[in-house]
């Protein structure tokens, strides 16, 4: 056996299988019988279910924008101000075990402090990005389906991710699952904004009380001759995702906007991040405190 093939048969014993969630071997699961298969060393660990059998065409769409793109969501607000202040959220947790949900290239899994990273995103091409960038342990799957035994981890991440789950229950019940108790969960949402207040949020962006023409120009050129449109996109509230997570078994701890924390590197007041726990246990104190 290759050195290659021996590092993937030790990397896939520690996956399960999405549906049934008994622990694969050499990426077969023995309860089920199926052998999942993988490319270029990363295991496609996608459900079987025929809910989710839109989910091959959603990760050829993100495929192709990842392989069109490089730094895609930087748009969106994922700056390196931004990066380093979600790292420092993540670091005031304490988390030994991370597992980042729609990982996208990997600029936020490599800035983020834990012993053991975890990372899964629909897209095949985003995941061979992050390989370049940061030891972790990736796989094609999904948020509603995830391979992992129960109680696997210490915190889950997701940033710009909840809006575009093909479940969003499903997906939040899953999270829950693989969550330790007392574990927390860390989540970046945009929530709606209508026409009115994108259009005043771009004012207040790009011409007052900062004109910036260039940045104006690059980023309708941007729209115009290169869009990332992305295949499912859900509309929340401040108040639907936290019906969400509730709904999930969650309790929120924490809520951080532009509202709550003026000087957050959050890209306008529609974007929100919530830290949620699985009850069970206490909670690291630095939970509580405001970002340093």
């Amino acid at each position: 056996m290759t050195e290659t093939n021996q590092t993937l048969r030790q990397t896939a014993e520690v996956f399960a299988c999405p549906d049934c969630k008994a622990r694969l071997q050499d990426l077969f699961c023995r309860a089920c019988k199926t052998q999942f298969a993988e490319s270029d060393g990363i295991p496609i660990l996608l459900s079987r279910r025929e809910e989710f059998r839109t989910a091959q065409h959603v990760g050829e769409a993100y495929d192709d924008i990842y392989a069109r793109h490089s730094d895609v969501w930087k748009d969106q607000g994922r700056t390196p101000e931004f990066i380093q202040y979600f790292a420092g959220l993540v670091k005031s947790l304490n988390a030994k075990s991370l597992l980042e949900i729609g990982c996208g290239e990997g600029f936020l899994l490599a800035a983020m402090n834990a012993s053991e990273k975890s990372a899964v995103d629909i897209s095949l091409e985003a995941l061979r990005k992050v390989r370049q960038k940061v030891n972790a342990r990736v796989s094609v799957a999904l948020a509603e389906r995830l391979p992992f035994e129960d109680e696997s981890f210490d915190l889950a991440v997701s940033v710009g991710v909840m809006e575009h789950f093909l479940d969003t229950q499903a997906a939040n019940e899953e999270i829950r699952r693989v969550l330790r108790s007392g574990g927390s969960y860390l989540l970046l949402i945009h929530v709606a904004l209508g026409l009115g207040a994108t259009l005043k949020l771009r004012f207040s962006e790009y011409i007052f009380p900062n004109f910036r023409p260039v940045a104006l120009a690059r980023w309708a050129w941007k729209k115009i001759t290169s869009p990332v449109i992305q295949p499912i996109q859900r509309r929340f509230t401040e108040e639907t995702v936290a019906d969400s997570l509730r709904r999930a078994g969650f309790e929120i701890r924490r809520v951080i906007s532009k509202r709550s924390d003026s000087g957050a590197p959050l890209s306008g007041p529609h974007v929100f991040i919530f830290l949620a726990a699985r009850p069970g246990g206490l909670l690291a104190p630095q939970e509580a405190a405001a970002h340093p």
